[in-house]
């Protein structure tokens, strides 16, 4: 038990002091941050400088110049007094033929590619029944995009209403017929939004897929080190083949626990500040969620286990890292495969699909951490549908780890000691079956 201290300790201060360590705990979630919150404030980019527009009304019916007057509502957002959109020109080409809307269209396409207009509106015939209205630009801004759509539906659905026999003022039917602002709660009446619920999934998910394949492979290279060494021999003289690949499993498992419990750390600190930071409230819920983290703990372990078993047995039957970057992809896959059905089980936690997904050995501890976040139970109790799932989906993946270093032991004892050609499968099963 001693030497298997010993492997533990070295294969953990091996990793813990190295630079690479260091560096790892910082550019980690800074990685994570700038692929979830970097685009997401991207995509939501306010108006900082004024942008020039023009309007072509092929209408005739004053549309263009309304849509102008409405855009003045909207102004930058560091400056209220400002007006975010500047009419550069409004074209007014009632009556105009296909040819002369055309090369007005081409110059100002010229004056985009130039710089000088950022958009341009076109409103075309009879688009009060028709709904043809046209914005072009280079690039369209989320904001923007979503402001002209708003401004010009305003302008046609008054103009319809002015059309129509209704006996009331428009501002009373506009009143009447405005649009519903949609909350979104989970069961409990705590807000949830898609933003959170979706980020929160992937964030904990890339936690799992980063600590597997980073210490995994740091586990794969070393076995296949030191076997082409030939250290290995010099080591299997002193301990089993079994508490060797185990003190390796556990000694970088340490090591990745270490890396998680700084982030985490981290995390509470600047959490203290969130109202400084203006964290979101609903980030409370997920953080602080003792069943959620529970889980996510319970299954970042059994994950590791599992995954580094593989990478430990990838690493006794092969001979160079070029061999074992076939296996690669496969183990990937298993691992993003949430992430690219994470939009489906964000809809339907529930379903057959992700339950029988979520049962998968392989991939239970993504697809549970997953399907947890977006239901966010908040106590144990196996009353709860998903509480029990994730129990069950606990003992089964836990009896198949214990499978994988079971089978993984009896490969390594003998692989370790093969040089050479790589094994065939059958071969692998007779070093299994070998007593």
């Amino acid at each position: 038990m001693r030497k298997f201290w010993t492997i533990v300790t070295a294969e953990y201060t091996q990793v813990v002091k190295k630079k690479s360590f260091i560096v790892g705990i910082i550019l980690t979630p800074a990685f994570m941050l700038l692929v979830t919150v970097l685009p997401a404030l991207l995509a939501d980019r306010g108006v900082s400088q004024q942008v020039r527009y023009a309007v072509i009304d092929i209408d005739g019916q004053g549309i263009g110049q309304r849509f102008a007057q409405a855009l003045t509502r909207y102004k930058l957002d560091d400056d209220s007094t400002t007006d975010a959109y500047s009419l550069a020109r409004l074209y007014s080409m009632t009556g105009a033929s296909a040819d002369q809307v055309d090369s007005l269209r081409s110059a100002l396409d010229t004056a985009i590619a130039d710089g000088q207009l950022k958009y341009y509106m076109v409103i075309f015939h009879n688009v009060v029944n028709n709904d043809s209205a046209l914005l072009v630009s280079k690039s369209i801004n989320f904001r923007t995009s979503a402001r002209f759509d708003a401004r010009i539906s305003a302008i046609l659905a008054e103009m319809r209403l002015e059309h129509s026999n209704i006996n009331l003022p428009i501002d009373s039917v506009m009143a009447m017929t405005r649009r519903v602002e949609m909350l979104e709660a989970s069961p409990g009446g705590k807000k949830r939004d898609f933003m959170t619920v979706y980020f929160g999934a992937f964030i904990f998910i890339m936690i799992i897929f980063m600590s597997v394949i980073g210490f995994g492979q740091i586990l794969m290279r070393s076995v296949i080190e030191e076997k082409n060494s030939r250290i290995m021999e010099v080591l299997v003289s002193s301990v089993s083949p079994f508490q060797l690949m185990l003190g390796k499993v556990v000694g970088l498992g340490a090591a990745n626990l270490t890396q998680i419990a700084i982030w985490v750390g981290i995390g509470i600190v600047l959490f203290s500040y969130r109202a400084a930071l203006s964290v979101p409230a609903e980030v409370a819920d997920i953080v602080f969620n003792p069943v959620l983290i529970v889980f996510f703990v319970l299954f970042l372990i059994i994950a590791y286990v599992m995954y580094a078993s593989i990478f430990a047995f990838i690493g006794s039957i092969c001979n160079s890292d070029k061999e074992a970057q076939n296996f690669m992809f496969p183990i990937i896959i298993s691992l993003m495969l949430p992430i690219l059905l994470l939009m489906y089980i964000i809809q339907e936690p529930d379903s057959t699909l992700s339950v029988v997904l979520s049962m998968i050995p392989i991939l239970t501890p993504t697809m549970m951490v997953a399907r947890l976040n977006i239901a966010a139970p908040e106590t144990f109790n196996l009353a709860d549908p998903i509480i029990l799932e994730a129990v069950i989906g606990v003992v089964i993946a836990l009896a198949f780890t214990v499978f994988l270093v079971w089978v993984t032991a009896r490969v390594f004892r003998i692989g370790i000691l093969m040089y050479g050609k790589r094994p065939t499968l059958p071969e692998i099963i007779k070093w299994v079956r070998y007593a």
